[in-house]
């Protein structure tokens, strides 16, 4: 056993994870972290092998995540019941709705940064509300209170990530998953007899023979998983945000032509992404660069170091907007790639185009540092700048 894997904490991954990814690509890129319990894959080409390699890595095992949305949600199935929950939603998550949710995300925007000035705090008085009105509205559910929105995804993303197994982190978020059962019940019954394009309406009726429909116990799973990924767009909003105001120069390039803000996006769910590590259940013994994994081994695929990866990214460390083009695994990868992955972007593009537009003179508050941490779900849990005045070029 590698001695620094072995010795590798759940704090110290939580502070900051990139030195040990980089580490464990040079010394152990597939191995046990035995503190942890699970096994850690950190190269390029590994991570996307456990990510698509279906018959050796699935996703469809007991874990925190189906304890609190349900067995049946769409990224802890396989086979056909995956497929066949996946169509239901993909006509409403396609590229053809990016045009949708860049004008609602505008829309529901607008107010939160009018309201902003002198020196505030983004994610929770911009990023996060204003992503939170904007999805509600894009899946169908626009009279649900936003705090309330936020506050579910914060307690399940929490219960998603309880690696030390807090009891109070995962009954809150088992509360949460009911409350939302409860909350949603009445929409579940109104649409399930009058179908009206929602997000719910869809899981429920997309793909059924005439006159049926899928039981709420085959939807509400998926559907409380959307739910739980409310917030990511307004973190990699936050973090790109975050990126550009480390790095003044392309933040001018972005204030200069705004169409660069789509590659500064692209270039932070590399660098820094919200989403670092996706798990799996090993299905068999599994021999990967030149280590054997175990049947019913937990895996993790450590997104966040792949993308950091020296064989594939020159100088990876850096943050660089003009990047040559290059997928990245920020958003997932092969058939559990994220449902929203054609619309996040957009909405991501539209938060970032609105504050900037309104507020072109943001800089960062140095008397009030960010609070960054996590490794599994990267998490900025505040973001202080300084407005500025647009009027006198502060």
């Amino acid at each position: 056993m590698n001695d620094f894997a072995a010795s590798i904490t759940f704090d110290q991954l939580v502070g900051d994870p990139y030195p040990i990814f980089a580490r464990l690509r040079r010394e152990a890129p597939v191995v046990l972290l035995p503190k942890l319990g699970l096994w850690m894959v950190t190269r390029w080409d590994d991570v996307r092998q456990v990510l698509s390699a279906g018959e050796s890595f699935t996703s469809a095992f007991p874990s925190m995540a189906t304890q609190i949305f349900g067995e049946r949600s769409v990224l802890k199935v396989e086979g056909d019941a995956h497929a066949e929950l996946r169509a239901a939603v993909d006509t409403r998550f396609a590229p053809e709705r990016i045009e949708r949710a860049t004008t609602l995300t505008r829309e529901a925007a607008l107010p939160y940064a009018g309201g902003l000035g002198g020196r505030d705090e983004l994610m929770s008085g911009y990023f996060e509300p204003a992503a939170s009105v904007a999805l509600a509205r894009f899946i169908g559910l626009p009279d649900v209170d936003t705090d309330a929105l936020m506050r579910w995804a914060r307690d399940l993303t929490a219960g998603m990530s309880n690696f030390t197994a807090d009891p109070a982190v995962h009954e809150r978020a088992m509360a949460t998953a009911a409350e939302i059962r409860r909350t949603i019940e009445p929409c579940v019954r109104k649409t399930a007899d009058r179908p009206d394009g929602s997000v719910l309406s869809q899981l429920l009726h997309s793909g059924c023979p005439p006159d049926t429909v899928r039981s709420a116990e085959h939807v509400v799973p998926t559907f409380i998983e959307i739910l739980s990924a409310f917030l990511e767009p307004a973190a990699g909003a936050g973090l790109t945000l975050l990126a550009l105001l480390q790095h003044p120069a392309q933040m001018r390039a972005v204030r200069e032509d705004p169409r660069l803000i789509r590659k500064a996006v692209h270039e932070t769910l590399r660098w820094l992404s919200p989403n670092g590590a996706l798990s799996r259940r090993a299905t068999k013994d599994v021999l990967l660069a030149g280590q054997m994994i175990p049947a019913g081994a937990t895996v993790m695929a450590v997104i966040a170091s792949a993308s950091r990866d020296e064989s594939v990214f020159t100088d990876p460390d850096t943050f660089d907007i003009n990047r040559d083009p290059f997928p990245n695994l920020g958003l997932g990868y092969s058939r559990h790639a994220c449902l929203a992955a054609p619309v996040v972007g957009a909405i991501i593009g539209a938060l970032l185009d609105v504050l900037i537009e309104q507020h072109p003179r943001l800089s960062l508050d140095p008397g009030r540092p960010h609070d960054l941490h996590g490794w599994k779900f990267r998490v900025l849990t505040n973001l202080h700048v300084r407005i500025g005045d647009p009027a006198r070029g502060s």
